[in-house]
């Protein structure tokens, strides 16, 4: 309704090839481990989903080896991806849940899951969409939709919420 209709597939694809290569990444040093993200994102998700999560990864990986703590380095990842490609919260996009359960992790992972969700949730009123590819398409296909990447964030963020508590 609200894009190019790839979303779903597009990030199957990255999941299965981020599980494909966990045995290959850099999993006790965060330093490594996001840009290692970043990279394994942007060859194997295309499209502009892959762009975006290699800028994010890399710019934290960039803030956890100046020392800063990982809610830190997330946070600063996306803001290197506002200042790339100019998103921001009510732009209807992945940065709307995301930024939302960033700024409520130091209260923990159920916190996140539930403000990522509520994020989410929220691009369903934005009939107008101001970055990514429900800015091409028309505002009566948006009304009532969630915006793809904010609703993957927030299913992100809920299964890292059920995970942790099993």
């Amino acid at each position: 309704k609200s894009g190019d209709g790839d979303t779903g597939s597009t990030l199957a694809t990255a999941a299965r090839a981020l599980k494909g290569s966990l045995d290959r990444m850099p999993l006790a040093d965060l330093t490594q481990l996001f840009p290692a993200l970043g990279n394994e994102l942007s060859q194997t998700m295309g499209g502009s989903s892959g762009v975006i999560l290699a800028i994010y990864f890399n710019a934290a990986g960039d803030a956890c080896a100046n020392g800063a703590s990982v809610q830190k380095a997330l946070v600063d990842g996306l803001k290197r991806v506002s200042q790339v490609g100019g998103a921001q919260v009510g732009d209807r996009t992945m940065f709307d849940a995301l930024e939302a359960a960033l700024a409520a992790l130091p209260d923990g992972i159920e916190a996140a899951a539930r403000a990522a969700r509520k994020g989410a949730d929220s691009t369903a009123a934005i009939h107008r969409a101001k970055a990514g590819r429900a800015a091409y398409v028309p505002e009566e296909n948006l009304k009532g939709h969630n915006d793809p990447g904010a609703e993957a964030v927030a299913r992100l963020f809920d299964a890292l919420a059920k995970e942790m508590v099993s």
